[in-house]
């Protein structure tokens, strides 16, 4: 709470404990009610008047001590605020329950007035409307008060909550910016090192061709991230970027075409007629089978590698596996976030991937989707 505020209240605070405390003295003068002398009555006035600089801090407190005036000379003006400040604070609780019906008991009761049934039922009513304005403005006061609160709570949970769905948008697309990166680097880097060891044993006149290879599938590499980063761009409110078609299960012809002309051994089966297939299934395959060459390149470097593609009922199977091979030096760089990326990829679309070494030496990657998933 800030100084100007307490300032504020502690103002407040003594404009009503005189105000009150003023019209208190005044009842003892005139009320018939009090089991002191009248004499006494003016400073039981004054005393029930300075409870009330206390009553936000003690509200049951200062309560019963103007109760206590009230019963004593008569004055029930005190207890009004006081009354007011235990709504205020506990609502429609246990503790102003038994406050308020302790209250009305207390200033109904002609205290040293004598048994006048026609007194207690005509104070009966007049008090009873009297008290119940400081109470209801009370209960409406803290309900107000627990509204603004819970709304403020709800508002500052949506703020979180709209946090953390954003910095989980930015992590997932983090995500997939370094998969796309892992993608398209590691794959033509696994080519060109490829073609850099053909480079190094060949001696029958194919060195320039072999680094003609190597130059264009470099320059592919940069096409590729060059289009990324355009899309990148485009997304931070920059022109819009040309963007290649999706790849499917028809491309992984021209990605064998690639890996077979980077010099892999590569051999593809697939149906005569591939079946039509939903996006996701498709680029998952895609996926799938480029990471599986892009690490046979890098770990059996000089091995066999089969792609086949079959449709069992409805179900299409991918099934990429590579015989032994010599271990090239990425192979110990890699990270192991490709096979990661191309299991989320193949989870996405629906479909169940399985991985691992092969009796022989090699290793195989198989995938199993179903045809029916939606776009």
């Amino acid at each position: 709470m800030s100084t100007t505020r307490r300032i504020g209240l502690l103002i407040l605070d003594v404009v009503l404990a005189v105000a009150f405390g003023a019209v208190g003295f005044s009842e003892v003068h005139t009320s018939p009610i009090g089991l002191l002398p009248a004499a006494a009555g003016p400073a039981v006035a004054i005393v029930a008047g300075v409870a009330l600089l206390f009553r936000r801090y003690e509200p049951l407190a200062v309560l019963a001590v103007t109760l206590l005036g009230h019963v004593l000379s008569g004055a029930l003006a005190p207890a009004l605020p006081a009354l007011y400040t235990v709504a205020r604070r506990h609502g429609t609780r246990r503790p102003t329950v038994l406050a308020s019906v302790t209250a009305l008991i207390v200033a109904v009761v002609p205290w040293g007035a004598g048994s006048s049934w026609g007194l207690f039922f005509a104070r009966g009513v007049i008090v009873a409307v009297t008290m119940a304005v400081p109470l209801l403005y009370g209960l409406w006061t803290n309900q107000r008060a627990e509204t603004l609160a819970a709304l403020r709570e709800r508002a500052e949970q949506a703020e979180r909550e709209q946090g953390l769905r954003a910095a989980a948008a930015v992590e997932a697309e983090r995500l997939r910016i370094a998969g796309e990166l892992h993608d398209i680097v590691a794959h033509r880097i696994s080519q060109i090192t490829v073609l850099a060891g053909a480079l190094e044993v060949s001696a029958d006149g194919k060195p320039a061709e072999i680094a003609g290879t190597i130059r264009a599938t470099g320059s592919l590499a940069l096409t590729e991230m060059r289009e990324l980063l355009g899309v990148l761009r485009a997304r931070d409110g920059g022109e819009e970027a040309p963007l290649r078609p999706a790849p499917d299960l028809s491309a992984i012809a021209e990605l064998i075409a690639e890996a077979t002309e980077a010099g892999q051994r590569v051999d593809l089966s697939t149906p005569p007629e591939l079946p039509p297939v939903p996006g996701p299934v498709g680029r998952a395959a895609h996926r799938l089978v480029r990471e599986a060459l892009t690490n046979a390149a890098k770990h059996a470097a000089g091995a066999e590698v089969r792609v086949a593609l079959t449709v069992d009922g409805e179900h299409l199977d991918v099934d990429v596996r590579n015989g032994p091979g010599e271990r090239t030096a990425l192979a110990a760089a890699g990270s192991g976030f490709g096979l990661l990326g191309m299991r989320e990829r193949v989870e996405l679309a629906g479909g169940t991937v399985h991985s691992g070494p092969l009796p022989s030496g090699g290793y195989r990657v198989h995938a199993s989707f179903p045809l029916a998933v939606a776009e």
